[in-house]
């Protein structure tokens, strides 16, 4: 025996530790998490031989689960609670599956319903924490100072609303369990590297810089209270030199820092994707979706980049963890 420890997971399902019970029977498990706007999902495949998944051990929709991978070197992943949307028997010659899957979003609270409601001279944070509050959730994150003469969710989902609102204002939404994750891009972007992936680390890459899509300056035009008339309002990067203008057109922006916010927003989400690529690796519990990385070993490609989603799999072939990366842009 080598004594070195192997990865291993813990599954609660509604409250009970069933890790043991069914350790056995597993062929796989994943967790993928995404920095923005998409849910975190997971999904537990096993060997059903004897029928009983599809029988007494049927997992029920909307129940809730709990996971949580261990990597070789015993680091705490905690994936979060998941509430369980589409329990999937499958099989043939080789005998019958039952996979288990499940979405961060609760799905038993009423975050799917269209509202419509204006909000009246108060700050982004405030929004935030009212519509996080109307369906039991909690608020994390460093939200940017912004104010509002007046801003409307038009048949909007909460969950569509507060992502619009993160997408207009230079932030990155996403649920996390019982809480709303609504953090600023610096907050972030300007976080040390959690981890070093060396080229030698790396099962595979692929990576690329891309001109296309990004742009050099962005502007808006906004309505000056003081003037009473249109206002222009510009950015410029100097990280890109393609000369392209992104423009934010039919937006009726009542002042400058709501404009000087939308267009920050907006070209920084552009030109993130100035360099952009995947890579693979044994598998890292500090590898998870909003962690800052330095590669190094990699040439033109070496630097501070961004895990804008991340995919855990524990299998009989051990951990792996599949990265999606972007430029960090703090």
């Amino acid at each position: 025996m080598s004594g070195v420890p192997a990865p291993f997971f813990e599954l609660i399902y509604e409250g009970t530790d069933i890790s043991a019970d069914i350790s056995s029977m597993v062929t796989e498990v994943s967790y993928t998490d995404h920095l923005h706007g998409k849910e975190s999902e997971m999904t537990v495949t096993v060997h059903d031989k004897d029928g009983r998944w599809k029988s007494s051990w049927y997992p029920e929709i909307g129940s809730k689960m709990q996971l949580t991978i261990f990597d070789a070197e015993q680091r705490k992943l905690p994936c979060g609670l998941f509430e369980l949307d589409q329990p999937n028997a499958s099989g043939g010659r080789d005998g019958d599956l039952m996979t288990i899957s499940g979405l961060a979003a609760p799905v038993t609270k009423p975050l799917r319903t269209q509202k419509t409601k204006a909000y009246e001279r108060i700050n982004l944070a405030d929004v935030v924490h009212e519509v996080a509050g109307r369906v039991g959730l909690g608020v994390m994150g460093e939200i940017n100072d912004l104010f509002f003469e007046r801003i409307t969710q038009r048949r909007e989902r909460d969950l569509e609303f507060l992502k619009l609102l993160a997408n207009e204002t230079g932030h990155y939404f996403n649920l996390r369990g019982d809480f709303v994750v609504f953090t600023s891009f610096k907050s972030v972007d300007g976080r040390k590297a959690s981890l070093e992936i060396a080229k030698a680390d790396v099962i595979s890459y692929d990576f690329f810089f891309e001109s296309t899509g990004t742009y050099s300056k962005g502007e808006a035009k906004y309505l000056d209270q003081n003037k009473g008339k249109l206002t222009r309002y510009e950015e410029v990067d100097p990280n890109i030199t393609t000369g392209d203008v992104l423009k934010i057109s039919g937006e009726r922006l009542e002042g400058l820092a709501q404009a000087e916010a939308r267009v920050k927003s907006e070209l920084h989400r552009a030109n993130r994707g100035k360099f952009s690529g995947s890579c693979d690796l044994v598998g890292n519990a500090l590898a998870v979706a909003g962690n800052t990385v330095n590669l190094t070993g990699f040439g033109r490609y070496d630097g501070k980049r961004l895990i804008d989603s991340s995919t855990h799999t524990l299998s009989r072939d051990g951990h792996e963890v599949s990265l999606e990366l972007v430029d960090a842009r703090a």
